[in-house]
């Protein structure tokens, strides 16, 4: 009885007109995160250049987006394309960034960062990673490097069979 007196007041109160405001919720400050988070933040906006890839060279478009309360990264590369699009979302894990790349492959390999010199970010596969993904094809390493003069540089190690069976690039420049 307690139960449908409770239920009878929650809808006499939704067509009488109350709300529930978004205003009244306490906001948790922005994420902090790494230092290395962060310098990925700061790529926020749209970047444009070249990619090479078995020796071609086509343009590139990468857009970067600062999400979830600012403790992500997102990285759409070729962004409306519908065979080439790929995410990736950069984020802390256990106090160091990481990253998961969701390949037009079918596959989403882990990297973690292996060090950080100035303003390089280069990852490595997951070891998590490092046992089912032996076999298939992979992007196993990438090294991402900004300048001063606002110019973006990534390279792409991919691996098959355990070892690395080709390498790609971006030479990139913010647009937006």
């Amino acid at each position: 009885m307690k139960f449908l007196l409770a239920l009878l007041i929650l809808c006499l109160m939704a067509i009488g007109g109350t709300t529930f405001s978004l205003a009244e919720v306490t906001e948790p400050p922005p994420y902090e995160g790494s230092a290395a988070l962060n310098t990925m933040k700061a790529l926020a906006g749209t970047w444009e250049g070249t990619h090479i890839m078995h020796g071609k060279e086509v343009p590139a478009k990468i857009e970067y987006k600062v999400s979830s309360n600012g403790s992500t990264v997102v990285e759409t590369m070729f962004p409306g394309s519908k065979q080439h699009e790929m995410v990736n979302v950069y984020h802390d894990k256990s106090g160091k960034l990481a990253m998961t790349h969701y390949c037009s492959v079918g596959n989403q390999p882990h990297l973690d960062l292996a060090a950080m010199e100035g303003k390089t970010l280069s990852f490595s596969l997951s070891p998590e990673d490092s046992s089912h993904l032996a076999k298939e094809g992979h992007m196993h390493d990438l090294k991402i490097t900004m300048s001063e003069s606002g110019h973006l540089h990534q390279e792409w190690s991919f691996f098959e069979k355990g070892q690395q069976a080709g390498m790609t690039t971006f030479d990139l420049v913010r647009v937006q």
